[in-house]
Order: structure tokens, then C-alpha cells, then sequence
């Protein structure tokens, strides 16, 4: 009888050793990013109205300022005088660069005269005639000189700055005003690195204004920098190319701020999906990538196939992903098939 109990007390003990159920981690705190589809994209960034015309004003000569006529934001006419410098010393040597100009040109006659007669060789009258150039250039050399003692507006516009105070001494070069024509507008904004590739191809390019929402003007690239000068972006300027925009009804001026709208569309990249390249999670030991897709509160491991890259991180996916559907891009190393995540929004 007691041959026949060892089994039981043997699968008793045996019971007691089994694992406890393993408890169900917390949910892993995670960030996420939407799909794309490469072959229709649109995307949005911040942009800024900037001046496609404008100047900082200076003198060409140093004085103390005697006038400072306008103010930040005041509208000046083309011609107008914006600055005046202290003449004097260059009205003097206007003045008596004009008396000997006008001695040389009297000079000159006399010359001619005496010339048509015989009276005076022809050396002679060569050397009058030189004096008569040179007094002439020194005399419009002076007259141009005191003329920019006045620093007037090359064209229609306000004054964005103001960059001194009257009475104050200024150098030849130093900026005065900085006067921004407000007809000719650009966008300004900041192109993702891993984006640039939109920017070579015929791609269209919107802009919305905060001032007002769901109206798309069209616009068109001016010009881009071929770097990142500062890590953050390529910076892009656009026109708006667009005959439905007018200054007139839309008042949009510089320092509005806007949206820019790409929207493309390549029938070469159809079926095929954007992710960056900080969701793929590679096998250890194998060739294959996969990604985390988030559904609900938990994460889906798949097997994805790549086709290259775009920029320095966006992943070119033809297989395993599907436009707009949410996969991992932070925290997911240590994810497992199933697990449950909390997807962080900052």
C-alpha cells in the first residue's frame, strides 16, 4: 500500500514546484509616428512671411546726424529723404570744387577762341582742355559727395528698424534704417533633412495663413540652401504664385505667420510606405527588419520589407506596413510581441 502512495506524494511535490504565473508587466511607455504613403504625401510645416526686397540704409561718408526723420513702421516714398548728416564741411568743398570748375570752363572758351584764331598752339589749348576735365570731375566728385549727405529711400516701403538716434554720430557704412518693400513677399520656412528629396522633384507647394484659415495660395521655390547650417533643417524661400492672392484684400505682411503645404504625388514610389529609419528593429543574427505597430494599447511585431532610404532617416517599406497606422519610434528595443504600451505625446 505504501508502494502505491509514493506517486501521489511524488506529483504533489511536483505541483508545489511549478512556476508561478508570470504577472503582466505595466505598460511600456513608448513613442509613435505615422505611416505615410510615398506615393501621395502631404505634409505641413511652420513658416514666416519675410521681405524679398529690402535694404539697411548708411551713409557713405561718417557726420553727426542733424535729422532722422521717420520712425519704425512709418511708410516712406521712393526719394524720400530718410537722413541728413551734417553738410557743411562737404558743402564747402562742393562749393569750391565749383569755382574752379566753373574758372576751367570759362578757361576752356577762351582756349577755343584763341585756338580758331591761331593765337595759341594747339599744346596749349590740350593743357586747357585737361584742366577743364579735371576741375569737371572733382566738381561732380564734390556734388555727388554732398548730395549723400542726405540718405533718401531707393524705393517704395516702411521702416522695419530704426538702428540709431538723431544727434548721434554715425560712420560711413553704419547702418541707419532698415526699409522693407511690403509688395514683394516671400515664405520663409525650414525643410526636414530627411523631406529634401520634395524639393528637387515638381512637387506643389501651398501656404495658409493663420490670418486665414482654408484658403491654399500656390507658390513656387525661389530658392533652398543645400545644408543644414545649424542641424535643424534645410532652410526654403517661396514666391506665392498664385493670381487669386492679392495685398489688397489678403493683408498679410512681414512677420505673419503661416502654413506650408507639400503635397506630392510619384507614380514611381505607388504602393510603397514612408517610416523612419529609428523604427526599424533588427533580428539579432538575421538579415530581416521588422517594426512595432501599435494596435489599441498594445504592439504588434511585423516583418517589414525595405527599398531603400530617403534623407538620412526615412525608410522606403513596400511590404509590412500600412499608410496611417502608428509604429514605434522610441522604446522599442526591449518590446515584446503583444506587450502593452502607453504612447507618450510630448
Amino acid at each position: 500500500m505504501n508502494g502505491k502512495l509514493i506517486p501521489v506524494v511524488l506529483l504533489a511535490i511536483l505541483a508545489s514546484c511549478k512556476q508561478p504565473a508570470v504577472q503582466e508587466q505595466s505598460p511600456r511607455p513608448v513613442k509613435v509616428t505615422d505611416v505615410t504613403a510615398l506615393s501621395v504625401v502631404e505634409k505641413s510645416f511652420s513658416g514666416v512671411v519675410t521681405p524679398d526686397q529690402f535694404s539697411d540704409l548708411a551713409f557713405k561718408m561718417s557726420g553727426p546726424l542733424i535729422s532722422l526723420s521717420v520712425d519704425a513702421g512709418q511708410k516712406v516714398k521712393a526719394g524720400q529723404v530718410i537722413a541728413e548728416i551734417d553738410p557743411l564741411d562737404y558743402k564747402w568743398e562742393y562749393e569750391a570744387k565749383q569755382a574752379s570748375y566753373q574758372t576751367a570752363q570759362a578757361q576752356l572758351q577762351r582756349a577755343e577762341k584763341l585756338l580758331s584764331k591761331q593765337a595759341i598752339s594747339r599744346q596749349e589749348y590740350e593743357t586747357t582742355q585737361a584742366a577743364y576735365s579735371n576741375a569737371k570731375a572733382a566738381y561732380e566728385y564734390a556734388q555727388n559727395t554732398y548730395e549723400q549727405t542726405r540718405l533718401r529711400a531707393p524705393f517704395d516701403g516702411f521702416i522695419q528698424k530704426k538702428y540709431v538716434e538723431n544727434y548721434q554720430k554715425v560712420q560711413a557704412g553704419q547702418a541707419i534704417v532698415n526699409l522693407i518693400n511690403p509688395n514683394k513677399l516671400l515664405i520663409q520656412f525650414t525643410m526636414p533633412e530627411n523631406n529634401v528629396i520634395y524639393l528637387t522633384d515638381p512637387h506643389k507647394l501651398y501656404v495658409e495663413f493663420d490670418t486665414y484659415k482654408g484658403i491654399w495660395f500656390k507658390t513656387r521655390i525661389k530658392e533652398y540652401v543645400e545644408a543644414s547650417p545649424d542641424g535643424t533643417g534645410v532652410p526654403v524661400w517661396l514666391y506665392i504664385d498664385d493670381p487669386a492672392f492679392n495685398l489688397d484684400k489678403y493683408k498679410v505682411a512681414v512677420g505673419f505667420s503661416c502654413r506650408v503645404i507639400l503635397k506630392a504625388e510619384n507614380e514611381q514610389l505607388l504602393a510603397t510606405n514612408l517610416i523612419p529609419l529609428s523604427a526599424v528593429v533588427a533580428q539579432d543574427g538575421s538579415d530581416e527588419k521588422d517594426v512595432f505597430v501599435v494596435k489599441g494599447d498594445r504592439v504588434e511585431y511585423r516583418a517589414i520589407r525595405e527599398e531603400g532610404l530617403i534623407g538620412k532617416d526615412g525608410v522606403i517599406v513596400s511590404e509590412g506596413v500600412s499608410p496611417g497606422e502608428k509604429v514605434v519610434v522610441a522604446g522599442a528595443t526591449r518590446l515584446v510581441n503583444g506587450q502593452q504600451v502607453k504612447i507618450l505625446t510630448d
